[in-house]
This record gives structure tokens, C-alpha cells and sequence, in this order.
């Protein structure tokens, strides 16, 4: 889960967090150095300079604190502070047994230690200023729709993939690392969740975060639905206000929906241009350059997802003259490459990833137009049945969300796959 919805997160934690000896020292070395490692690309220069036209970045504090839920960090309007989790600080660095105080003096103290959790939590840093600069200029909006808005997601979730992307493209090192296989940790784990999975198609992209929001997680509403909500408050005061010879209350509704009205028209205006402006040439770029450093390693799972597949998920969308069919062109050799490496080495593979490369090379060739290799359809329809069974026992046992979905989604492809008699076809 990357992070819970924001009037939870309230709930969870405490609005007035005891404050330790190094918070504020702590605070403005890590401002400053997030800062500067934010301001190091384009989309994260940009971000600053939202946040100083919109006022109150100044007085923002970083704090950290531990908490039992599964957030990484939290913006909270009232302390007006993006609260970073202690506890998984403590896992990030593998440690135990430091309060928080504790935590906060060795962060504030330790220049090195800072300076790791600076350089891997930085994707998690421009979520939560994004979500502290839609506080900043839309400030009335948690009050009047009482919910947290949908559209906000789309913007943070954006400018956090795209401001990964140019750290990637200046250095690719940590990228290559992870697709390989040689390092791992949670906050580059959360950081690559939505990169990964960038698609041409913006209402795809936009799909999967609504889906996550509104569906698992719960507490999210669209600025079009809290508009609907707050009419209906309206009506519903109105009557209530003059059986009761109330007119203010009515009034003060009325108030109520029209800075909603007002601040819906204003982001939605900005949300559409900040799209409009960035896509599909980011994603377009960024498919084409993470499917091919995926082919360069060798994760032909994920250089087949990147790559081949974007003839079906462009919608119609051209990124740039010629993206399209250099995209075209690298999945056709993605197809070809990952063929000829289940064809090496399928006998070294457990089931899991034999089954998710062969899936993935499935899903290629539909999504091209291509047969799927004559000679994989044995081991295809061998190892089909096999999957099923896998992930359906995953799934069963499985508590965490993210993985249980994770579990189904293989589950009902490989089911799907198999046929009602159980056979791959």
C-alpha cells in the first residue's frame, strides 16, 4: 500500500506529534537537502516553484515519527508537515530498538545516514509536496466536499513518475540494479509501483489509481461526485433551515458549494492542461526507455509490457514522430529475445517464473498480432495448470492487499488461460 487516504491518516495519527529535542534541527537539514536533490531535474524545479507561489512551504516541517500503518510518509494540512514513518525507517536501514526520539537525533546527527535516506525516499518527498501544495491552494476543499480528492492522486502520482523518470535518465544505475535483480529496498519498491506500469493510454493510467483509491482503499471522491454530494447537503439544508426558521444555515451552504464549485473549476482546469501538456510524450519516452534498459538486462517480462504492448495501449496516441514504431520495433525484438531465453533456460526456472515469462510472451504476441511460438505451446500448456494452481494457493494465504491482487490477477489470467477443462489452449 503505498499511502492511506489522507482523513484516515488524521485519524491515525496524532494531529499535535510531542515534539523532540532535533525536530526543527532535524527538519530544516532535511528540507534543504531534499530540496537540492529534487531541484536536480526539471519536474522537481518545477514543483518548487508551485510551492513558493503558493505560500505556507516556508513554515513546512519534516518530521518523523513511528506509526503502525502502513503509509511511508503523510502530509497533514494541520500541522502543515510531511510526517515521515519511523518505522520503516528503521527497516529501510535495517535496525531495531530506537525510539523515535532516538531516530530523529541520529538522522539529525549522522550526515551519512541522512544522505541514504535522502537519496532513496525522494520519489516519496515529491508525492507529499504535491499533496501539500494542493493544500496550500485549495485549501476549503476537504471541508466542503468531506472527502480526499480523487484528482489530487492523478497529479501527485504524475509528477512523482515523472520526476523518477529523469532521475533514472541521468543515472540509470539504481534502475538497471532493480530490474536485474541485484538490490531491492522499500522505498525504490514504492518508487518503481507506478513507473512500472505506465501505459500510452492516459485513461489506463488514470484507471489505476482510481481503481486503487476509490475501490481498496476507500475515502476518496472526485471533485465532479463531491459537487453532487455538496448540491444535495444544499437541498437537504434549505429544508431543514426553514422548518426550523434557520435561513443562515442555508445560507452558509450555500457558501459551501460555491467555493467548491469555484476550486473544482480551477483544478480541474489546471489538472487537464498539466496532462495535456506532458502526454503521451512522456510516457511514450519513458516506455521506451525503461523497456529497453529491461531488454539490456535481460527482464523480458518487463521489456515485453514496455515495448510490444504499446500498439494496443496507445489508443490512438502518437508520442513523438517515430516513438510509436521504435516501440513497435524494440517489441518485436523483445519477442524475439524472450522466445529464445525460455527456450535456454525454462528447465532452470521454478514455476513463478516460468510462468510470468511465458505469459508475458503470450500477451505480446496477441497484443501484435503474432502466433505464439510453435514450439512453446508444449510447455505453455504443461505449465498453464500448474500456475493456476500456484497462485490460487498464493491467494489463498496471502493477508497483504497489494500482493493478495497481485495473486488474483495471475490467478484469473492463468485460469482464464487454461480453459474449463483445465488445459492450456
Amino acid at each position: 500500500m503505498k499511502r492511506l487516504p489522507l482523513l484516515l491518516a488524521i485519524l491515525l495519527f496524532p494531529c499535535c506529534a510531542a515534539a523532540y529535542q532535533y525536530d526543527a534541527r532535524l527538519s530544516s537539514r532535511l528540507k534543504k537537502e531534499f530540496e537540492a536533490q529534487l531541484r536536480s531535474v526539471p519536474a522537481g524545479r518545477e514543483l518548487y516553484g508551485r510551492l513558493a507561489k503558493s505560500g505556507g512551504y516556508s513554515a513546512m516541517r519534516v518530521l518523523v515519527r513511528g506509526d503502525a500503518s502502513p503509509c511511508l510518509a503523510w502530509f497533514d494540512p494541520q500541522e502543515n508537515a510531511v510526517y515521515f514513518n519511523s518505522r520503516f525507517i528503521l527497516r529501510f536501514f535495517e535496525a531495531k530498538g530506537f525510539k523515535d526520539a532516538k531516530v530523529v537525533e541520529v538522522l539529525w546527527d549522522n550526515k551519512k545516514v541522512r544522505a541514504e535516506l535522502v537519496k532513496y525516499a525522494g520519489a516519496v518527498y515529491v508525492h507529499e509536496l504535491v499533496h501539500a501544495v494542493q493544500c496550500y491552494l485549495y485549501p476549503e476543499y476537504r471541508q466542503d466536499a468531506g472527502a480526499n480528492p480523487l484528482e489530487f492522486e492523478y497529479e501527485a502520482y504524475l509528477t512523482e513518475d515523472i520526476y523518477v523518470h529523469e532521475r533514472m535518465k541521468a543515472d540509470p544505475a539504481l534502475l538497471k540494479k532493480f530490474i536485474r535483480g541485484a538490490y531491492t529496498d522499500l522505498y525504490t519498491e514504492n518508487m518503481f509501483g507506478s513507473y512500472f506500469t505506465l501505459s500510452l493510454d492516459i485513461n489506463r493510467y488514470k484507471e489505476k489509481i482510481r481503481r486503487f483509491y476509490e475501490e481498496e482503499l476507500g475515502g476518496y471522491l472526485s471533485l465532479e461526485s463531491a459537487e453532487t454530494i455538496q448540491k444535495n447537503r444544499n437541498a437537504d439544508s434549505k429544508i431543514l433551515a426553514y422548518a426550523a426558521g434557520d435561513g443562515e444555515s442555508y445560507e452558509q451552504a450555500g457558501l459551501s458549494l460555491a467555493r467548491l464549485q469555484k476550486e473544482k473549476a480551477e483544478y480541474a482546469s489546471f489538472l487537464e492542461d498539466f496532462y495535456k501538456t506532458r502526454w503521451p510524450a512522456f510516457s511514450g519516452d519513458a516506455l521506451f526507455f525503461l523497456g529497453s534498459i529491461a531488454l539490456e538486462e535481460k527482464n523480458y517480462p518487463l521489456a515485453l509490457d514496455c515495448l510490444a504492448g504499446a500498439d494496443a495501449n496507445s489508443a490512438g496516441y502518437e508520442p513523438e514522430p517515430g516513438v510509436l514504431n521504435s516501440l513497435k520495433t524494440s517489441g518485436a525484438l523483445a519477442i524475439l529475445e524472450a522466445a529464445s531465453f525460455i527456450r535456454d533456460n525454462s528447465k532452470k526456472m521454478d514455476i513463478e517464473t516460468l510462468s510470468q515469462h511465458l505469459k508475458s510472451l503470450d500477451k505480446a504476441c496477441a497484443a501484435t498480432g503474432r502466433p505464439f511460438p510453435e514450439d512453446l505451446l508444449e510447455s505453455k500448456n504443461s505449465v498453464y495448470p500448474r500456475a493456476m494452481a500456484y497462485y490460487a494457493k498464493k491467494h489463498a494465504s496471502e493477508t497483504d492487499p497489494a500482493r493478495k491482487d497481485y495473486y488474483k490477477e495471475n490467478l484469473d489470467f492463468f485460469a482464464a488461460a487454461s480453459g474449463p477443462a483445465g488445459g492450456a489452449h
